[in-house]
């Protein structure tokens, strides 16, 4: 956080203090998840990327992915995690066919419903 407030002071528009705020929260979800961290910690940095917006759809896809496979250690927020999933995947598909970011985001999306070990729960 300390190397957040300086690069923020140092930069002098609003929108590139916008990119670190997001680039940054964007990579400590990854870490919370690389380190198997509880959902305070995980849902801390989560809330804060929603927040502020996804970088771009691949950021989107990737932190989507990791919030499904971690479900294990949070299960009780599977709807919310597979509702992003399903809105990560609208999105995907709404590349052109040829684009080939499309085929790599949705195998991407395929496998983390393959090794999620919490399923999919019912509908509301």
């Amino acid at each position: 956080m300390e190397l957040e407030k300086r690069w923020l002071r140092e930069e002098k528009t609003a929108t590139l203090r916008q990119q670190i705020r997001r680039g940054i929260a964007e990579d400590l979800v990854t870490l919370a998840y690389s380190f198997n961290k509880p959902w305070p910690e995980f849902g801390r940095w989560l809330r804060r990327v929603q927040q502020l917006g996804f970088s771009n759809l691949a950021l989107r896809v990737h932190i989507t992915c990791l919030y499904v496979q971690s479900l294990r250690l949070f299960p009780r927020q599977a709807h919310e995690a597979w509702d992003l999933l399903e809105d990560a995947e609208r999105r995907v598909c709404r590349l052109r066919r040829e684009n080939p970011l499309r085929r790599e985001h949705l195998e991407s999306l395929a496998h983390a419903k393959k090794v999620a070990r919490v399923p999919r729960p019912p509908p509301r």
